[in-house]
C-alpha cells in the first residue's frame, strides 16, 4: 500500500517532505536493479520552479527542509558534487561482480562481461502464464522467438481491474541479451519518459534458468518462478518470488468446474525433439541433401561432440525413426553394445546409439510409422484449375531448392552441431509446417480435397508416431529424447505442447 500510495502521489504531482525518504521511496516501490531512478523529480516537473531543490544531471532532489535563498553558490556547488558522486558510486558497474545478490539472483560486474546467448535459448518462456502477486492477478503473455527478439505483455488486476501494464523486450546487444521493460498506467499512460525503459542485462543463462541483473527467471516444468531482488531502506537486498503457472486455455468461471475434472495432476515427463537432416542420404524426402560423408574424421568427431553436449539433458530413454518396435534396429543396437558393429550413416545410429551407449542404456525405442502420402486426386485437382494452383506449386518447388541450398551451405561452412542448431530454430521449424498450410491446404476443386487429404495424412502419421511413445512403458521419472527428421518437429512440438503427458524442453541450448 505504501508503495501504491507513493507512486500516487508522484503521478499527482504531490511533494515529498525530505531528502532521504526521496531516496528510500527507491527501495519501497519494490524496483529491481537496473531501474531508473523513476521517483526522483524530473526537471520538466511542475514542482521545481517554485520548491527548492538540487539538480543532479536531468533530476532533482526536492528538499523543502533546505532553505534555497541561504544556500551559498559554493554549498549548493558542493552538495551537487557530493549527491553526484554518491549515486555514480553507487551505480558504477566496476563495484558489481557478478556473484550472489539474493539467493537466487546475481549482478553483474561489468557490461563487458556480459555472456555470449542467442535468444532461442529462451524459447521455454514461450506461452501464457497466469500467477498471484502484489495483492492482485498477474498475467503475462511471451510471444515465441521471431527476427532475434522475445516480446511480452504483462498486467496486474487488482480487485478485478488493470493495475498497471508491461510491455516486454529481450533483445540482443552486442553478442548478449538486454531485457527491456516499460510501464503503463490503465489508459497506457506511461511511466517512463517516451525513450526510456528499464534495463535488465543477462548475467548467465542455463537451460530453463536465465538470471539477469537482479532478476532470475526458471523454468520448473509447468512452472516459472520469477525471482526480484528488492532493495531495503538500509541498502541491503530482499528476494522477492513470483510464481507463474503455464496456462493451456482461456476459461470462464462457468466452465471451470468442468474443465478442472480433466486436469492431468500426475508429473510431466520432460522430452526434448532434436530434429536431423538425414545422415545416410536415404533419398526418402520431397527434397533431399546431399549430405557429406559422416563417417569423415571431422565428422566424426563433431557428431562425439553433439552427443556429449546432448547428454547434458540426461535422457532415460532415446527414441528413433525406425518402424514401432523393430527387432532389428534393437539388434543392431544390442551388436553395438558388444563391439560387434560399427555405427552407420544414419543420425538414429550416429547420435541415437551413440548417446544410448555413453549413457549406459540398455536399450532402444523405435516408434516410426511409414505412411503413404501420395495423393492420386491431387494432379487432378491442379489440372483443373492451373492458373489458380499452377503458381502455389511452383513455389513449392523454388522453396524446397532454396531450403535445401540454405542447409548444404550450412553444412558445408559450419559443423554438423551449426547445421542442428540451424535446423532447430523455431523460425526454420514453422517454415517447414507451413507449407503443409500454405500449399497443399487451399488445393481443392469441388468435393475433390486432395490437397486435405495429404495433410490430414501427414497429420495422422505423426500422431501415431507420437502415439508410439505411451507404449514404450514410460514412467514420470523418465526423460526422452527423440531423435527425427526435422520436418517432423514441427507436429511434434504442437502434439507434446498441447498434451498433458509431457514438458516439451528446447533443445537449442544443448547445440551451442
Amino acid at each position: 500500500s505504501e508503495r501504491r500510495d507513493f507512486m500516487d502521489q508522484i503521478r499527482g504531482g504531490k511533494r515529498t517532505s525530505q531528502v532521504c525518504r526521496l531516496f528510500f521511496y527507491k527501495a519501497l516501490t519494490l524496483t529491481p536493479i537496473g531501474y531508473e531512478w523513476a521517483t526522483i523529480l524530473r526537471l520538466d516537473s511542475p514542482v521545481h520552479r517554485t520548491q527548492p531543490r538540487i539538480a543532479i544531471g536531468p533530476y532533482i532532489v526536492h528538499a523543502p527542509g533546505i532553505p534555497w535563498n541561504f544556500l551559498s553558490n559554493l554549498r549548493r556547488i558542493a552538495i551537487i558534487c557530493l549527491l553526484s558522486l554518491i549515486i555514480n558510486l553507487l551505480l558504477s558497474p566496476a563495484l558489481f561482480s557478478q556473484s550472489q545478490l539474493t539467493e537466487h539472483t546475481l549482478k553483474l560486474d561489468d557490461a563487458a562481461n556480459m555472456p555470449a546467448a542467442g535468444i532461442e535459448g529462451l524459447a521455454w518462456l514461450t506461452g501464457r502464464w497466469l500467477g498471484e502477486g502484489f495483492g492482485g492477478t498477474l498475467e503475462e503473455n511471451w510471444n515465441p522467438p521471431m527476427g532475434g527478439t522475445m516480446v511480452a505483455t504483462f498486467r496486474l488486476i487488482e480487485d478485478g481491474k488493470p493495475h498497471f501494464y508491461e510491455i516486454c523486450l529481450i533483445e540482443p546487444q552486442g553478442n548478449s541479451l538486454v531485457y527491456k521493460v516499460k510501464h503503463f498506467n490503465p489508459g497506457l499512460a506511461g511511466w517512463e519518459e517516451k525513450d526510456e525503459y528499464v534495463t535488465f542485462p543477462l548475467v548467465r543463462l542455463e537451460p530453463n534458468t536465465a538470471w539477469f541483473n537482479g532478476l532470475t527467471m526458471k523454468l520448473d516444468g509447468n512452472t516459472i518462478t520469477h525471482y526480484l531482488a528488492m532493495k531495503q531502506q538500509d541498502g541491503s537486498y530482499k528476494e522477492a518470488a513470483l510464481v507463474y503457472h503455464r496456462s493451456t486455455a482461456t476459461a470462464t468461471p462457468a466452465s471451470q468446474d468442468v474443465l478442472s475434472q480433466f486436469q492431468w495432476d500426475g508429473k510431466k515427463i520432460p522430452l526434448m525433439l532434436l530434429g536431423s537432416y538425414h545422415m545416410s542420404n536415404p533419398g526418402a524426402d520431397a527434397f533431399n541433401l546431399e549430405a557429406d560423408d559422416v563417417l569423415t574424421p571431422k565428422r566424426q568427431a563433431e557428431i562425439e561432440a553433439v552427443v556429449k553436449n546432448l547428454a547434458a539433458f540426461k535422457p532415460t530413454r532415446i527414441a528413433v525413426e525406425a518402424p514401432f518396435g523393430d527387432s532389428a534396429t534393437v539388434a543392431h543396437y544390442q551388436e553395438y553394445l558388444a563391439g560387434k558393429r560399427e555405427l552407420r550413416r544414419s543420425e538414429e545410429e550416429q547420435i541415437g546409439f551413440r548417446l544410448a551407449k555413453m549413457l549406459g542404456h540398455e536399450t532402444i525405442y523405435p516408434i516410426d510409422v511409414r505412411m503413404n502420402l501420395d495423393q492420386p486426386g491431387l494432379e487432378e485437382v491442379i489440372a483443373a484449375n492451373p492458373a489458380g494452383h499452377g503458381p502455389r506449386m511452383a513455389s513449392l518447388d523454388q522453396l524446397g531448392k532454396k531450403a535445401i541450398a540454405q542447409m548444404d551451405q550450412w553444412l558445408k561452412e559450419g559443423t554438423i552441431a551449426d547445421m542442428l542448431y540451424e535446423m532447430n530454430r523455431p523460425e526454420f521449424l514453422d517454415l517447414n509446417y507451413q507449407i503443409y498450410l500454405r500449399i497443399f491446404l487451399p488445393t481443392v476443386e469441388g468435393d475433390n480435397y486432395a490437397g486435405a487429404d495429404l495433410v490430414a495424412t501427414w497429420h495422422q502419421r505423426n500422431l501415431r508416431i507420437m502415439s508410439n511413445l505411451h507404449q514404450i512403458g514410460l514412467t514420470p521419472e523418465d526423460r526422452v529424447l527423440v531423435v527425427y527428421g526435422q520436418g517432423h518437429v514441427p507436429l511434434f512440438e504442437r502434439i507434446a505442447e498441447d498434451s498433458p503427458y509431457f514438458e516439451v524442453v528446447s533443445v537449442l541450448p544443448y547445440l551451442r
